[in-house]
């Protein structure tokens, strides 16, 4: 196809190209209505590369949200932990008498005791291993009651309409489902009440593994100076917001096993190939469109206008593989889920696929700017 005669007349050019946005979207219709086939290539290699950057992305903030799932569920305003602890799922048991001292640091807060300890199972579910057994004060739940997270259900044996587990030879009973505990330990959550707990785990009462504090005022706006001042009073505890527990949770996993940092690895290399391969097809845009670009040269359009042009078809490669991203992104967690179940497609993850999008056009663009420079000054005079 002859881009240049898809333009106006030579005596029609200069008002036409006078409105370069018009000219541009008028040069690029024709260019996919008669040649789309052409960036066909470029624009499946560039959306099936940011699909993989941005579901890797995905990946990477549901293993740093899922490491600290508990503490999310329980959004308690702050925590008070053993001195060294720094992940929920590995408490150091503290005596609950602990509760008064913090009451003296933090007036108006209400401390609920937290238990958590891994159980044995008895029984089909036996295969699934081991449970984390989590109590809480405040559940609702009924004695011998738990909560699951609706992906655990068929681990644990609990698909097939009986709602029983032998927990360290104490029968419960499911009573409640959530979606709010995927992990992606081999130990599933069970929450239950405090009492529950304590006979599950065997431990004395008075015992637990972290004290829950809410403000029901309000938290208070010098939280962590107060947090901090109890920590040096007392040098057995240590005292985190919610935030900072949760951030400290999801630390330890990382840190522990440097998961999220090969997965966050994986998602920077895919980007990066998505913009290597954008960068290629312009290139190749301009390489198979020279004569065309020196005939819209030569019936006058200026620099800006060629360059408006190749931006505009490396904008259409990367709403191209946007939309891709929309659709593929969402139906690739659900087809993972029964392994992944811990994997979500979240707001921020849309976030990474739009940054990237706008990355992309920014570099696509000074791409073409230097792809524009090696045309030789007399190339229109052969032309």
């Amino acid at each position: 196809m002859n881009v240049a005669a898809a333009i106006p007349p030579a005596s029609a050019v200069p008002r036409a190209l006078s409105w370069r946005g018009s000219a541009v979207a008028l040069i690029v219709a024709a260019i996919l209505r008669h040649d789309g086939r052409s960036l066909g290539f470029g624009l499946i290699a560039c959306a099936i590369a940011a699909t993989v950057a941005t579901f890797q992305f995905a990946v990477f903030t549901s293993f740093l949200a899922a490491g600290a799932a508990v503490p999310r569920f329980i959004a308690a305003d702050a925590w008070i932990t053993a001195a060294g602890v720094e992940c929920f799922d590995f408490p150091a048991p503290m005596s609950e008498a602990w509760a008064g001292a913090v009451l003296a640091h933090l007036p108006g807060a209400r401390v609920e005791p937290v238990l958590v300890g891994f159980a044995g199972l008895a029984g089909p579910a036996a295969s699934a291993g081991n449970v984390v057994v989590v109590g809480l004060a405040r559940t609702g739940l009924a004695e011998r009651q738990f909560m699951v997270d609706a992906s655990d259900e068929r681990r644990l044996h609990l698909d097939g309409g009986d709602s029983g587990l032998q927990v360290n030879g104490l029968l419960l009973h499911r009573a409640a489902t959530t979606r709010a505990l995927a992990t992606f330990l081999g130990a599933p959550y069970l929450v239950v009440s405090d009492s529950t707990a304590r006979r599950a785990l065997g431990w004395p009462e008075g015992q637990v593994a972290f004290l829950a504090v809410r403000f029901p005022g309000g938290v208070p706006a010098d939280l962590d100076a107060r947090l901090a001042a109890l920590a040096r009073h007392y040098p057995e505890l240590a005292g985190f917001t919610g935030a900072g527990f949760e951030a400290s949770s999801s630390q330890y996993w990382q840190a522990k096993t440097g998961a999220g940092a090969a997965i966050l690895l994986a998602a920077l290399l895919a980007a990066l190939l998505m913009l290597l391969l954008l960068v290629k097809a312009v290139a190749r845009f301009v390489q198979r469109r020279q004569a065309d670009i020196l005939s819209l040269i030569g019936h006058g359009a200026g620099d800006g206008t060629v360059l408006a042009l190749l931006v505009a078809m490396a904008a259409v490669l990367v709403l191209g593989s946007l939309i891709a991203v929309a659709l593929a992104s969402p139906l690739i967690t659900a087809v993972v889920h029964p392994f992944l179940p811990w994997v979500a497609f979240k707001p921020v993850d849309a976030l990474f696929a739009l940054g990237l999008g706008g990355l992309a056009l920014a570099v696509a663009t000074l791409s073409a700017r230097a792809d524009l420079k090696r045309i030789p000054a007399d190339a229109i005079f052969r032309s």
